[in-house]
């Protein structure tokens, strides 16, 4: 059979047009997953919606739960013949592919057999997670120990909090808060944001700026929005006393690089919940400077977005215990 060169040229150019559009396809739900996932991470979660639907919809399981979570905050406010209940549909797909805390959200009978049944075999296997959704599921606190003994961060930091909150679980002063120490300790060093934050905090910490401040610049460099928020205040003279020291910190003033980090803030985060304290503080700030200081300062943020992470709020992904 012989077939033209251009019709084959025709063909081929054809399958390459088809594949391309496929690649073109997959890469935009790889693009959809990833920014939605940063924005759901950040807590912008109205804009984060369209991105996870579209790798929802092809089947990303972290995108399907991340939906699921938005759709559930979105309608928390409604009345309940209002709301749609669009976010089940989300939880029973990323569970179907083996998603815990899908199950755990479902919570039906059904649901969390599963989840205990997927959690046991892979807590069999080492996986630290799995273990702290042991200790979700069956409130047993030595899955919390589990797991934190296994490298879990969040188990680390929970633990922590456990032991802050019922003082039953160390009923010994001194012992208990060596244990504190020791746990937050580890999951800071580890970069684990809530523990940085609290461990910075703890009385033999608290009152020594040098040691504060290092731990400041340590949080500051996994981009959480509340260490960029307590940076930015620091160098914008929020601390300090009636002779000009930064009393929290130790930090120099420096009100172009606050006014950077504010406005960092404020561009990234508009459903921030310190928005509109952030936003005042600008203003005032933004009022001492000139024009090439303000873009100065911008360009200070806009260096600082592009070699840091992507900016988060470092929710936890299992129950608060706080």
């Amino acid at each position: 059979m012989y077939i033209h060169a251009d019709a084959l040229t025709s063909l081929f150019n054809l399958l390459n047009t088809l594949g391309s559009l496929i690649t073109q396809l997959n890469d935009e739900q790889k693009a959809a997953r990833k920014k939605g996932l940063q924005l759901y991470n950040l807590g912008e979660y109205r804009e984060s919606e369209a991105y996870l639907m579209i790798a929802a919809t092809a089947g990303d399981r972290d995108s399907q739960y991340a939906l699921a979570q938005v759709i559930t905050l979105r309608e928390r406010s409604l009345k309940e013949e209002d709301k749609t209940h669009a976010e089940r549909e989300w939880y029973v797909k990323a569970g179907a592919q083996g998603d815990v805390r899908a199950l755990l959200r479902l919570a039906d009978e059904t649901s969390l057999a599963k989840a205990k049944e997927l959690a046991e075999e892979r807590a069999d296997h080492g996986d630290s997670e799995a273990m702290l959704q042991l200790y979700e599921l069956t409130k047993d606190i030595e899955w919390m120990k589990k797991s934190a003994e296994a490298g879990f961060l969040e188990a680390q930091y929970s633990l922590a909090v456990h032991y802050d909150n019922d003082h039953s679980l160390i009923p010994n002063t001194d012992e208990r808060e060596t244990a504190i120490d020791g746990w937050l300790k580890r999951a800071a060093d580890a970069g684990f944001p809530k523990a940085i934050h609290w461990y910075s905090n703890r009385p033999h910490i608290s009152h020594d700026l040098p040691v504060r401040k290092e731990w400041l610049l340590k949080w500051t460099e996994t981009n959480d929005v509340w260490s960029l928020r307590y940076y930015a205040y620091a160098l914008g003279g929020a601390y300090h006393d009636e002779n000009g020291i930064d009393v929290e910190y130790g930090l120099e003033e420096n009100l172009v690089n606050a006014y950077g980090l504010m406005w960092l803030i404020m561009e990234s985060h508009k459903e921030f919940k310190g928005y509109q304290n952030i936003s005042d503080v600008f203003s005032q700030i933004a009022e001492t400077l000139s024009e090439t200081d303000k873009a100065a300062g911008k360009a200070f943020a806009q260096e600082w977005k592009r070699t840091h992470p992507p900016m988060s709020e470092y929710r936890l992904t299992y129950s608060d215990p706080r």
